[in-house]
């Protein structure tokens, strides 16, 4: 009996291309180059056991319709009657130029569609090893439940992906594995530029990156030769910005820094001298003409142009209302709870605070701050007393400072090991009452040289407070950067993403899940290992730590869990929440003012709700997560080579029960949203007014009783302008600043996805909007604490309202708000 032929109709949308790019595809088809694509049916041939497959078919893009930025082709499958559903399609490009896929349609016999979500870059299959590319439907399929004929595809296509661990990556190419950070060196260049390899050691413990194969400097066989280039570093072909991001992000990084009159590569001015008055520093942010001859322009200006220039800087937030409010102890204390660094105060669970250095080398752990320091300060309470009414907190950066402080100060930059004190008023104001310097003891195992001051003017002046209080900034922001930022988001997640990509078919629903928390996050790691995070680069050259930066965040790391990062754990861990069933999510927070904690769990709420009723409708018992083969590996990978440093502890979840890996998902998203949105987006509204947050000290305090004392005392504003930052290292550590807390106008944020037609589960996409009912109540609820003039940390002295976990987008630019879905920034 013969069997009828029929046809379906595909249309093919790929992002519009060029003239140039147009004419190269034409040419590629007259050489003979084509691009082909074939269907591949659910459903296994009888006779041969293989997957049925269409007829081969020509793409050909020259021929387009041009609808804005998409490209319409429109083709003909012929298939047979007997073919039964699609379920795949095997493209095959010979083109030497790449292509960008955003989606095939398949419009059948039956008036129905089939879709597939690509948005893929699509290369010569010679970067692909010589095969071609599978594309999957919008259906997504536990692995047990792939139909018999796109098991073997499924399997090859996530085979593709891992590549053999050997040679160096291409552009182009889609190979995940992994490698330790030993590409921030460049000895070659430089002997001072040498940094250890990060990672792989008891001593130096780190995430893994993304293995590029680069090779190896010729003074350090351990390191890399780095890319120098800029933006020439690997990245997996579909992990790197849109070509609309990456102009957007030069554009940007062009804005900030011409605007600071700073090129690029920091040859345009080299200025070392301090601010004569904070005037002049308040002169940044207006529109402000200085001839080229003018005694009052600064320096920096008069040796930047001999036409004059005009400074225009965005006001930052915390300077905008009020140019003063960055002294006050209100203020400070708030930034603690609503500022860029919101995640390190803890609970005073003892007293007096103990390091747990090793006294030997160190000295005396038990520090200095007494009872007599504080409890003048403590509206009539004893140290016993505030310790059980849990109203002593602390932020405490001796022990992960004072192992580099030595090092530190015998370079430019000078620093402490800081321990801070803050107390809890009767009217709920949050305030610092004494902080403890310390510098390591001059002998081995001798008395640390200690030095405690106090919120006390009676005994301790105004602004001797004041630049103790600055340095405990210097070093918080110098943390936050490292740690709280980069570490924690960037870093942690790189391993996340690389092990997703290598063991989760597209077709898994946790892939699906998962995939647009990743976007743009590789590519801007790259950025940031090629300019800020390397050796003599933005972050050594501005922050206090210089180049035992890296090596402090990988010392933090020692300490970091995964199941930690979790709001609610992390709150737990540092005594600000206690669990009480009563109390709205559960928690009790130590602190009932707390902006990043009161929207922070309404956020992860949210967030886990929307991850239990999405991954419920597909694990229906524990026993299918145990059977997943790939969620399983994917675990596996994630501890045993991700976080390879970590794999033996003991807190790693089983991964056999649902609720694991549901708290282990939305802790990912977590981290990679609403985490990374409040400690990035903020930088340059805290940071940006350089008395509030300064990168970097460069004069310790004077010992009492000596001249420098005298003087210090004598003119407190003109010691403190030689302590911070110079103007050039000011303005550039502001640029950077202001580029890193852009929101740009492709981000998507909590509840966006990029194609209405994600998913062809019905029920996953109602679960979806759901999710962004409860985002909406979330923001009304951050909207409303924000109204209320109850809160004193929702605003403080600096007025400046606390919306950096409102979910949904404020806009581009500096906008202060907004949770987009991934570390884009």
């Amino acid at each position: 009996m013969e069997i009828l032929t029929n046809a379906i109709r595909a249309t093919v949308r790929t992002l519009s291309e060029g003239y140039f790019d147009l004419t190269h595809d034409a040419f590629s088809e007259l050489w003979g180059n084509r691009v082909t694509m074939r269907l591949v049916s659910l459903d296994l041939d009888p006779v041969t056991k293989e997957p049925k497959m269409s007829e081969e078919i020509n793409l050909r893009l020259f021929g387009a319709i041009v609808k804005g930025s998409d490209s319409l082709n429109s083709v003909i499958f012929d298939f047979k009657e007997d073919f039964g559903e699609v379920g795949a399609i095997i493209l095959d490009s010979h083109y030497n130029n790449e292509f960008y896929l955003k989606s095939v349609t398949l419009e059948m016999p039956d008036d129905t569609e089939i879709y597939f979500p690509c948005y893929t870059w699509i290369c010569h299959s010679r970067l692909y090893f010589g095969k071609p590319r599978v594309l999957f439907t919008n259906q997504a399929y536990l692995p047990h439940e792939t139909p018999p004929a796109l098991v073997k595809l499924r399997e090859d296509d996530l085979l593709s992906l891992r590549g053999d661990g050997k040679g160096q990556r291409l552009h182009g190419q889609r190979i995940y594995d992994y490698d330790v950070y030993n590409d921030i060196s460049n000895p070659d260049c430089d002997p001072n530029l040498w940094r250890p390899v990060l990672g792989g050691s008891a001593e130096h413990p780190y995430p893994r990156r993304c293995r590029t194969g680069r090779p190896r400097t010729k003074t350090d066989p351990n390191s890399e030769v780095p890319e120098l280039a800029f933006d020439g570093m690997y990245v997996p072909r579909d992990e790197r910005f849109s070509a609309a991001k990456k102009d957007m992000f030069v554009g940007a990084g062009f804005r900030s820094f011409s605007r600071h009159l700073i090129s690029a590569v920091e040859l345009l001015i080299r200025e070392d001298r301090p601010f004569d008055s904070f005037d002049q520093i308040h002169r940044l942010f207006v529109n402000t003409f200085f001839p080229a001859d003018s005694a009052g322009a600064p320096e920096l200006i008069r040796q930047g142009s001999t036409k004059g220039t005009t400074l225009e800087f965005p006001s930052p937030g915390v300077f905008g209302a009020n140019k003063e409010a960055w002294k006050s102890d209100l203020e400070f204390g708030r930034q603690r709870l609503a500022g860029k660094n919101p995640c390190v105060i803890e609970l005073l669970k003892a007293f007096p605070p103990v390091s747990k250095l090793d006294p030997e080398i160190y000295g005396d752990p038990v520090s200095a701050i007494t009872a007599s320091h504080i409890e003048p300060l403590m509206e009539g309470l004893s140290v016993e007393e505030a310790l059980e009414r849990r109203r002593l907190f602390i932020i405490d950066y001796h022990d992960v400072f004072m192992p580099y402080v030595e090092r530190i100060n015998a370079m430019q930059a000078k620093t402490y090991a800081a321990r801070t004190l803050f107390f809890v008023n009767n009217d709920g104001a949050f305030l610092p009452i004494a902080i403890e310097l310390t510098l390591p003891p001059k002998e081995r195992g001798g008395k640390p040289n200690s030095r405690v001051f106090t919120s006390d003017t009676s005994a301790y002046p105004e602004w001797l407070w004041c630049i103790a209080k600055t340095h405990v900034s210097v070093i918080d922001g110098g943390y936050h950067q490292l740690v709280s930022h980069w570490l924690r988001t960037h870093a942690c997640i790189e391993p996340v993403i690389v092990a997703t990509r290598r063991h989760l078919s597209t077709m898994h629903p946790l892939h699906v899940l998962l995939h647009p928390h990743f976007k743009d996050t590789m590519h801007i790691n790259a950025l940031a290992k090629s300019s800020l995070i390397n050796a003599g680069g933005k972050i050594e050259s501005h922050y206090t730590g210089e180049r035992y930066c890296m090596e402090l965040s990988s010392a933090a790391y020692k300490s970091w869990r995964l199941d930690e990062e979790a709001l609610s754990k992390d709150l737990l861990k540092r005594g600000m929440a206690v669990e009480d069933p009563t109390a709205k999510h559960g928690l009790r927070l130590a602190i009932e003012d707390y902006p990043f904690a009161n929207d922070g769990l309404d956020l992860w709420a949210a967030l886990k709700q929307w991850v239990r009723d999405y991954l419920g409708l597909f694990y229906v018992n524990d026993k299918l997560l145990q059977e997943d083969v790939e969620v399983q590996s994917w675990w596996a990978e994630i501890r045993d080579v991700g976080h390879a440093d970590h794999a033996h502890a003991d807190w790693w979840v089983k991964m056999k029960q649902l609720e694991e890996l549901v708290e282990v998902v939305t802790t990912v998203i977590w981290v990679a949203s609403a985490h990374h949105a409040a400690v990035n987006f903020g930088q340059y509204a805290y940071g940006g007014y350089m008395p509030n947050s300064p990168c970097m000290a460069r004069l310790l305090i004077p010992e009492e009783g000596t001249p420098e004392y005298d003087d210090m005392m004598d003119k407190p504003e003109k010691f403190f302008l030689r302590m911070v930052p110079t103007q050039g290292d000011t303005t550039r550590a502001m640029a950077v600043l202001e580029l890193l807390a852009q929101h740009f106008s492709d981000e998507e944020y909590l509840g966006e996805r990029k194609d209405w037609r994600w998913t062809s589960d019905t029920r996953a996409m109602e679960k979806l909007g759901v999710f962004c009912k409860n985002l909406a109540i979330v923001e009304a609820e951050i909207d409303a604490r924000n109204a209320d003039p109850n809160l004193l940390h929702r605003h403080g002295p600096a007025k400046l309202p606390y919306t950096l976990l409102v979910p949904s987008s404020g806009g581009e630019g500096l906008t202060f708000r907004g949770v987009p879905n991934s570390i884009s920034m």
